[in-house]
């Protein structure tokens, strides 16, 4: 359903021609993804540095656990195109009051517009009715972890995020920027981590111990067993929580741009937290 192939994307008037979306590939049909490499025409020095909250918590973790952003001015949004410095993303943010989820999104080769669609029609079913998206284009920004530090940065600055349950969603072209921000840049941020149709393979920068916590993580195959086995290896390796399957091996796991491991992907999320 975020991926390619995917039925629902296709011709989807909120999506196509969005001419401010940097998207390349509205209702893309493509099954297998061909941007593995580094193509990113966006920033590619994001901030890096960790955004100050106004509480305060554990100091040895960051972002300290228990707490929250204290982010605001951010108001509804149902998949409007924002700015945060010269990267481009779009976000969706329930009117009710924080703290927020947050599920930071790389899309695939179907473009950030047709992964936002994807993710308004699927986020009350899967129990995250209450979370802000933010989504950056995985064809855009491919092998751009820094422009999604930029990103998580801006968004917690608007809203008042939750430290314990913010979450990382990568697709396909998105996988090395996914992998680079969520395994490295910001690895602390992340309560759980899922690599869904997956194209190449890293490792996580620090082990539980070293991040004073045990993050989720997990792989959605799309057919590539032999880099989701290694990322969910090396994810064990570090100690992260991995609960079976990992790798997903469920419905749509032997085919890239499957619905079903879309929305498994999806329902995966709600209730992981840091603690």
């Amino acid at each position: 359903m975020g991926s390619e192939g995917d039925s629902t994307s296709e011709g989807d008037s909120t999506s196509e021609g969005d001419s401010s979306s940097g998207d390349s590939s509205s209702g893309d049909t493509t099954t297998g993804d061909t941007t593995t490499g580094d193509t990113t025409t966006g920033d590619t020095t994001g901030d890096t540095s960790s955004s100050s909250d106004t509480t305060t918590g554990d100091g040895d973790l960051d972002p300290p656990a228990g707490q929250s952003s204290g982010g605001s001015g951010g108001g509804a949004s149902a998949g409007s195109v924002e700015q945060a410095g010269n990267i481009t993303y779009r976000l969706i943010a329930p009117g009710s009051a924080g703290p927020y989820p947050l599920l930071i999104v790389y899309s695939g080769v179907e473009g950030g517009a047709n992964m936002t669609s994807n993710l308004s029609m699927v986020k009350d079913f899967v129990g995250a009715q209450d979370f802000v998206f933010a989504v950056l284009d995985g064809v855009t920004y491919n092998g751009n972890g820094a422009a999604g530090a930029t990103v998580l940065d801006a968004v917690r600055a608007l809203y008042d995020i939750d430290n314990d349950r913010t979450y990382l969603l990568s697709e396909s072209a998105g996988t090395t920027a996914g992998l680079e921000l969520g395994l490295q840049l910001r690895q602390s941020y992340f309560a759980g981590y899922w690599v869904n149709d997956v194209n190449a393979n890293g490792a996580p920068m620090l082990s539980a111990a070293e991040l004073g916590f045990q993050p989720y993580g997990n792989v959605g195959p799309g057919g590539d067993f032999v880099d989701a086995n290694a990322i969910v290896a090396a994810m064990q390796a570090a100690d992260y929580r991995t609960p079976p399957p990992a790798p997903y091996d469920g419905p749509g796991s032997d085919t890239h741009g499957d619905t079903n491991q879309f929305i498994a992907a999806m329902q995966w999320f709600p209730g992981k937290t840091r603690q």
